[in-house]
């Protein structure tokens, strides 16, 4: 046993001694979410967000969540190797367990960048509680293995097992992270907190036999042969202070939350975009996740599922289970599940799935007839296909009801990537647990097969090529006109539009305004002293080229406006040539992703009649 001196007044690395009982070692919380057969940066998508979402603060339904990559060189990086204390950790790292390549070798060299990641959460709740209790969320987060609590107390939330912590140090190349958070304590009084975690091989070194286990704070264990080893946070102006040397991002009083840093990180940004999209956007679409992803180069990412054509027919399948979208009956299917001894089960949607010009699916080959499984936490569990793709191919969307969410979550390994009938968390002693699960899962399969025997097919795809082909050939084919041809004719409208503001949007928040002023006015030339006009401003959503959704705009104006009950959405006014009519625009607020477009328009009211 090695005696620890306690150095209340500095950070440090220290190292689990082995305890006479034995316990787990550092590799057993890195290998947990090892084999789940995804790749490791759309793992750390799905459990890095899914700990932000279930630690959402009350009555903030809405998370944001920030993966920042850096890439530091030089004098940056010297700083940030002594204030880290890493040179403690390559002292032993022969005998830590870690994979090539890793910074270990060139941490003394300035020239060669090393790599992190930041994971920073908001409008959550930090890890709360007082750190010294086994049931804070400092604790379970940072010091804990296989913790169900979240099981047992918390209703409708993603994890349960307590080993999604492990997300953080598996993409780390040197096993090693560091957590800053802005929080309360359990007495209700702000506090700020840093502490980092090293999960190694279990070795010996020195005198000294180890399980791997290290941890980064204030080493306060009592000096006798035989105590506990303690290591404390930092807290408050101490953490802050470290937490600005580490490179994290400063938080202010209110801005609750926590930060994650992965040191020597393995996973690329675009890996964790796509991972964001392949499986969180049934939450951003619900407007419920704010996504940045930044990286080292500085440039600034969104998720943006909609633009995807492999995850466009899951949209719209999950769209139509929740009732967005109706149901056509013919590509577009809603399924409800019966209610199952007075529970409400939930909603299936089913889409039959479009096919390039070389007549192939537009998405991938193993998600042909597979059903998106989602719950309360709106990240998608699995893409489920278990049995042979049918006629026409299609995708799906489940969306379980809050009755039986918590089921589903039994159901779930550690994961979190399937509903298992067969899982030892679903046994009770009426077995219903598991009906229900096997009722889910049969119903899909059955619900699926249902659709697609009376299902349209797809219409056969338009060759893009062939329409221009089309158009060239009518070129050569219509007869040409002798001689110059004329100008187009001047527009005989007796209106004229002018911008006093152009369009521009403006930010508020994660979101953004347009807004923008014109001026109508009769032309010098027109004859008539006044005229009544009609105008309309629409501002739809443009996706993929084509118009979607309009968003509301707020319309006012010096004239005096009714409403046209010839032309629902026009407004009719008095134009006069003594006085121009003036119109102030306004949208409501919509998400920054969006791409939209600006359409005034004014025509005289007798041009349609």
């Amino acid at each position: 046993m090695i005696k620890l001196e306690a150095v209340p007044s500095s950070s440090e690395w220290v190292f689990e001694n082995n305890p006479p009982m034995g316990g787990a070692t550092g590799e057993a919380f890195t290998n947990t979410l090892a084999s789940s057969g995804m790749a490791p940066a759309s793992v750390l998508a799905r459990e890095a967000i899914q700990n932000s979402v279930d630690a959402h603060a009350d009555g903030e339904q809405k998370v944001r969540v920030e993966f920042v990559a850096k890439a530091i060189k030089g004098k940056e990086k010297a700083a940030f190797v002594a204030a880290a204390g890493l040179n403690a950790i390559g002292s032993r790292s022969d005998k830590l367990g870690f994979k090539e390549p890793n910074c270990i070798s060139t941490l003394g060299d300035g020239k060669k960048a090393l790599n992190l990641l930041f994971v920073n959460d908001h409008n959550t709740t930090g890890l709360a509680g007082d750190p010294e209790d086994s049931d804070s969320k400092f604790s379970r987060f940072l010091l804990s293995l296989g913790d169900g609590g979240k099981e047992h107390s918390e209703h409708g939330t993603g994890g349960s097992y307590g080993f999604g912590k492990s997300v953080y140090s598996s993409n780390s190349a040197i096993l090693t992270i560091y957590a800053y958070s802005r929080t309360v304590d359990g007495s209700g009084k702000a506090m700020s907190l840093l502490f980092g975690c090293g999960y190694y091989r279990k070795h010996k070194h020195g005198d000294g036999g180890y399980t791997g286990r290290a941890w980064f704070g204030r080493d306060v264990t009592e000096t006798h042969a035989h105590a506990h080893q303690i290591v404390a946070p930092l807290r408050d102006g101490e953490a802050d202070a470290l937490a600005e040397k580490l490179g994290f991002e400063a938080r202010g009083d209110d801005d609750l939350g926590t930060s994650v840093l992965i040191v020597d990180a393995v996973v690329d940004t675009a890996g964790i975009l796509l991972g964001i999209e392949d499986w969180w956007w049934p939450r951003l679409l619900s407007n419920l996740l704010d996504i940045r992803v930044v990286d080292a180069a500085g440039d600034i990412s969104f998720p943006r599922p909609r633009k995807r054509e492999d995850l466009k027919p899951f949209l719209e399948a999950f769209e139509t289970a929740t009732g967005k979208s109706p149901a056509d009956g013919k590509r577009t299917f809603k399924k409800p599940f019966n209610k199952f001894e007075g529970l409400s089960i939930g909603n299936l949607g089913f889409v039959v799935l479009d096919r390039d010009e070389k007549d192939q699916a537009l998405v991938p080959e193993e998600r042909i007839d597979a059903v998106a499984l989602i719950r309360s936490p709106l990240m998608v569990v699995a893409y489920h296909r278990q049995w042979t793709v049918g006629t026409p191919a299609m995708a799906g969307a489940f969306f379980g009801a809050d009755d039986i969410d918590d089921i589903l979550r039994a159901a779930e390994p550690p994961a979190h990537d399937r509903w298992d009938r067969d899982a030892r968390r679903l046994q009770d002693q009426s077995g219903r647990k598991r009906e229900i699960v096997v009722k889910v899962l049969n119903g899909i399969r059955r619900s699926l097969k249902q659709c697609q025997g009376s299902a349209s097919p797809p219409p056969p795809p338009r060759p893009k090529r062939l329409s221009v082909l089309e158009r060239t050939l009518a070129n050569f084919l219509t007869p040409s006109k002798k001689g110059p041809q004329p100008n187009p004719e001047p527009s005989t409208a007796p209106i004229h539009l002018t911008y006093d503001q152009e369009p521009r949007a403006e930010a508020s928040g994660t979101e953004l305004r347009l807004k923008a002023s014109f001026n109508v006015k009769l032309k010098a030339d027109e004859n008539a002293d006044s005229l009544m006009a009609r105008v309309r401003v629409t501002c739809p959503v443009i996706e993929d080229g084509t118009t979607g959704d309009p968003i509301v705009v707020n319309l006012t104006s010096d004239v005096s406006m009714t409403d046209d009950t010839d032309r629902p959405g026009w407004k009719v006014f008095e134009l006069t040539q003594s006085k121009p009519a003036r119109f102030d625009c306004e949208t409501d607020l919509y998400d920054a992703l969006w791409t939209v477009r600006f359409v005034p328009e004014v025509e005289p009211v007798e041009a349609s009649q």
